[in-house]
């Protein structure tokens, strides 16, 4: 007990207690910050000061609409049944992911999509019958690929890389972040 009673063992210990504050706020700022970044991806009004932008979930739930779209189209027989399946298990794989916000998830589930609507247009092209009308497929299709390149021009990714360089590259956030454990924002692939 006649340790606790000394002058330096107090300045230790309070130094000790303002260093572990100290690095628990950091790492609840620092955390925070990431995920506010992050949500410009499902939340357009966070980056609308900077004019024209869109979010890119906004686009991607246009894109599971238009899967559900062209699922009526194509029906589900014949050479239409492997194509009906990966958009239908691609979809349900992106709203899964959306749901859940994981980004990485999202562009895999994405490219999934994309690589589904690729099979039924090889369909289409091989001479599938559709089960609907062709101006519903090709305006379908079209605006899925339309959806699909707005995601290309999002200002999500810029919106990140500069709050990596700005916020998260700078000193002492960049020291802090590592011993932290804080995750940096994800791009979106």
């Amino acid at each position: 007990m006649s340790i606790l009673k000394k002058r330096s063992t107090a300045v230790i210990i309070f130094v000790i207690v303002v260093a572990l504050f100290s690095f628990l706020g950091c790492k609840r700022s620092l955390g925070k910050a990431c995920r506010q970044a992050e949500e410009a991806f499902f939340d357009k009004t966070l980056l609308t000061a900077e004019g024209g932008y869109s979010a890119p979930a906004d686009h991607l739930h246009n894109c599971v609409d238009l899967t559900n779209r062209l699922l009526s189209v194509i029906g589900t027989d014949g050479e239409w049944a492997e194509p009906y399946a990966a958009v239908k298990e691609a979809r349900s794989a992106l709203e899964d992911a959306l749901a859940a916000k994981d980004i990485p998830a999202i562009g895999e589930a994405n490219q999934a999509l994309a690589d589904a609507v690729a099979r039924v247009e090889a369909a289409k092209n091989a001479g599938a019958p559709l089960a609907e009308s062709y101006d519903d497929y090709d305006k379908i299709v079209s605006d899925f690929h339309s959806a699909q390149s707005e995601l290309d021009k999002s200002a999500y990714n810029d919106h990140i890389l500069a709050f990596r360089n700005e916020v998260l590259a700078a000193f002492p956030a960049s020291l802090l972040r590592h011993v932290t454990g804080v995750r940096a924002p994800e791009t979106f692939p």
